[in-house]
């Protein structure tokens, strides 16, 4: 069986565009102490907002105006403060490594960056998935959507190993259209995300009726929530392919830096000795 970690350089080439090396080597670079700080309060602060507010429920569950399942299995799972520890932890390290290898090496950096990213994002969704089914009254529904997230795991952890190989030994090299252009439009594309959401709110502010009608129908789906952690799990085919991509451009960092043109400088920074 061949490692997708064994590719030459002539067989990754042209999986790593230009557009995926900016993306990596700014990333790192540029990646300052207002940055790293952020990084954490969003990340790491996310973890506890959603453990505390799981604990919360947990132990107010008599007292809710919703009835839900006193009996519900999911509520000692992941139970202990340590598991959000770690996992607070580990955005910790991923925020620390981008902030040092800033000027020390780019591309190690990105691929470090990545994996120690992906790893947190994967404990906080195995987390997030305990608590929506907290919500979930039906035990038959609660089996159902354990299986399906399982089998959403092993989907993209499959297809992942095989988007690699394609990657690494067949023909699917470059990135689609779509990813690209993502890619190069992030800002723009998450600016304007984030002006829905500020009218979705504005909206809710303005008009209590939209709201009222809004908490009807989150009502009558809460059941269906499951569902959305379960498509979430697909993110990791994103995560999992710039990860194997970052992994190329760390271990041919030199080949790539030349072919693109980039200066010892920016690729590698300032303190970087080699």
């Amino acid at each position: 069986m061949k490692s997708i970690f064994t590719g030459s350089f002539s067989q990754v080439e042209e999986a790593i565009s230009e557009n995926f090396m900016k993306e990596a080597i700014n990333s790192i670079k540029n990646f300052k102490m207002h940055k790293f700080i952020i990084f954490l309060l969003f990340f790491s602060g996310s973890s506890y907002v959603v453990y505390g507010v799981s604990f919360f429920f947990t132990n107010n569950i008599d007292d809710l105006a919703v009835s839900f399942d006193k009996n519900n299995e999911f509520i000692p799972l992941f139970s202990s403060i340590w598991y959000i520890h770690v996992q607070a932890f580990i955005f910790f390290i991923a925020g620390l490594i981008a902030f040092i290898y800033k000027e020390k090496n780019h591309a190690k950096g990105y691929f470090l960056f990545i994996f120690f990213l992906s790893l947190g994002g994967l404990l906080f969704l195995l987390f997030a998935f305990k608590f929506i089914q907290l919500i979930v009254n039906s035990y038959t529904l609660r089996m159902l959507y354990t299986v399906l997230f399982l089998c959403s795991f092993i989907f993209v952890f499959y297809q992942s190993y095989q988007n690699a190989k394609k990657m690494v030994y067949g023909t699917k090299k470059k990135r689609t259209a779509l990813v690209e252009w993502l890619s190069k439009n992030r800002k723009n594309v998450l600016s304007i995300l984030f002006g829905f959401g500020a009218l979705y709110y504005l909206t809710k502010v303005i008009s209590p009726e939209v709201d009222d009608l809004e908490t009807r129908i989150f009502g009558s789906l809460i059941d269906f929530a499951p569902l959305a952690i379960c498509f979430a799990c697909l993110l990791f085919l994103y995560f999992n392919s710039v990860a194997i991509r970052s992994y190329y451009l760390y271990k041919y960092s030199e080949r790539f830096r030349q072919k693109f043109g980039v200066t010892e400088a920016d690729w590698y920074g300032g303190k970087y000795k080699g």
